[in-house]
């Protein structure tokens, strides 16, 4: 008897569908949470939005959570379905930031609340937002939405890929001689990231605060600088050259890698002072404000000043706007163009194709010329003292031809929507780079409300496809698209032999 009564053992999920329904949990769980905050926080000001942010944030959680009780996993899990699951998780934080923006009655239709969502939670500089409307639980919103998705790409480009066996050079592992790593193992990895991440936006905000920025100004200016966010909140902060300043030394911290942001905490010089990618990343942002000043004829400490927050803003891929400096060559906006598209470092908070991965490309270009004139030439790729695998290097070519075609895909979408093709190709690199503001070829900001809603559709593709580096994101189309062909051939086969019985 007692044997009938027990309850039979769940069967175990299979590795897609226990890591899909694992991400959509943890995805909507992380949007849910970060809603509720704000919900709470909307109640210290109007509270006008607090019980719609309250009662939809605790719906999707209690969803989330009853998902996340019901998965079985299986025994292991393959490397594409992990890939899945994380790209999951992300789509499900952009579609609950969506319903909560629809509930709390910001946008009134689900189009322009994707976009925005999208554009949080991809930490893209592109907002529709108008900031001086907005409750504080709105604003913390959509601040806590940026910090969070710069988050999610410091685990995934730090913790996660390097765990699978995917740009693994990049990861701070090797111990040895008092040397403390950053990522001992993908657990303790993530206690770092996060710890150094969290201490950098309390630091920012004190910062903030000191230098006159206010208490609810501070705190969105702290998260849209430690995550590459861009987004600014109600009044004009960035109009003060002190918090400017601050601005200025954030964004250089946030576009450095991770790897020598710690080892810079922990004191392990010899590590900075040996990184090629650090020597580029500063040769570029010195090289690049020199050229902007002299294209847009800067004169006087005040003009170098925005001269040089407005290219860190670009080549951090943050997106802070700022207006030209003076009269802008024609050079100047194709130059923050190419500083966005390549981007920070790798293993920072921003998007873009990354000086590490340049730096590759660069160096297998000179190998390949020298290859031509010497057939018989071994010579493996290395980058300051770093030896780069064969696997390594065709991930960094593959990445390059990704990178491309995205933009590429979304500047032809964009242009046969309306747009010139200069703005459409300036929208297409920006989105596939998580960065912004969108500039004209004078320099002047443009305003992504102006655009029509499937123009500004066709950007969120894009976007989401940048956050997650590219890789995972068609990592998990190419393993939808394949589940679904399956799916079909054996629908197929079914109705052919139920045709063939029948006859």
């Amino acid at each position: 008897m007692r044997t009938l009564l027990r309850r039979p053992r769940s069967v175990d999920w299979g590795s897609l569908s226990s890591a899909v329904a694992t991400g959509g949990a943890v995805g909507g769980s992380t949007a849910s949470t970060l809603g509720a905050a704000s919900g709470l926080l909307d109640l210290t000001g109007t509270g006008d939005d607090a019980w719609a942010l309250l009662v939809c944030s605790a719906t999707a959680g209690l969803a989330s959570a009853w998902l996340f009780s019901r998965v079985r996993r299986p025994r292991r899990h393959r490397t594409a379905d992990i890939l899945t699951g994380i790209t999951v998780a992300f789509l499900s934080m952009v579609l609950v930031g969506t319903l909560l923006y629809l509930v709390s009655g910001v946008f009134s239709h689900p189009g322009d609340a994707l976009f925005e969502s999208a554009a949080g939670f991809s930490t893209t500089a592109l907002t529709t937002l108008d900031a001086d409307s907005l409750g504080r639980g709105i604003l913390f919103f959509r601040a806590g939405s940026q910090w969070v998705g710069g988050l999610t790409a410091l685990l995934l480009g730090v913790a996660v890929l390097p765990a699978l066996s995917a740009d693994r050079e990049l990861a701070d592992r090797r111990r040895g001689s008092g040397r403390r790593p950053l990522a001992p193992s993908g657990g303790r990895a993530a206690r770092n990231v996060l710890q150094l991440y969290a201490g950098f936006t309390l630091l920012l905000i004190a910062a903030y605060l000191f230098a006159g920025a206010g208490f609810v100004g501070s705190l969105v200016l702290a998260a849209s600088t430690a995550s590459t966010g861009g987004f600014v909140g109600p009044g004009q902060p960035l109009a003060d050259p002190a918090v400017q300043w601050v601005a200025i030394f954030g964004m250089l911290a946030a576009g450095a890698s991770l790897v020598i942001l710690w080892r810079l905490v922990t004191l392990q010089w010899k590590g900075v002072r040996r990184s090629a990618e650090l020597i580029a990343y500063l040769f570029l942002l010195v090289g690049g404000t020199l050229l902007l000043g002299w294209w847009s004829e800067a004169s006087g400490l005040d003009e170098w000043r925005e001269t040089l927050f407005t290219l860190l803003s670009a080549a951090t891929t943050t997106g802070f706007p700022m207006e030209a400096v003076g009269s802008w060559a024609a050079a100047a906006p194709v130059l923050l163009l190419l500083a966005a598209a390549v981007g920070p470092m790798t293993g920072s908070a921003g998007g873009g194709f990354q000086i590490f991965r340049m730096l590759g490309l660069v160096k297998l270009a000179r190998r390949e010329l020298l290859r031509q004139l010497h057939p018989n030439l071994v010579a493996r790729i290395r980058i300051g003292g770093l030896v780069l695998s064969e696997a390594s290097v065709g991930r960094i070519v593959l990445q390059q031809f990704l990178f491309v075609a995205v933009v590429m895909g979304t500047t032809g979408a964009v242009a046969i929507l309306g747009p010139d093709l200069a703005t459409a190709l300036a929208a297409g690199v920006h989105a596939t780079a998580t960065a912004g503001p969108i500039r004209a070829l004078d320099g002047t900001l443009l305003d992504p409300t102006a655009w029509s809603r499937p123009v500004r559709l066709a950007l969120v593709p894009a976007m989401l496809i940048g956050r997650l580096a590219l890789y995972p994101a068609l990592v998990a189309l190419g393993t939808a698209s394949t589940g679904v062909r399956d799916r079909l051939r054996l629908k197929r086969r079914w109705v052919g032999r139920n045709s063939e019985g029948d006859q």
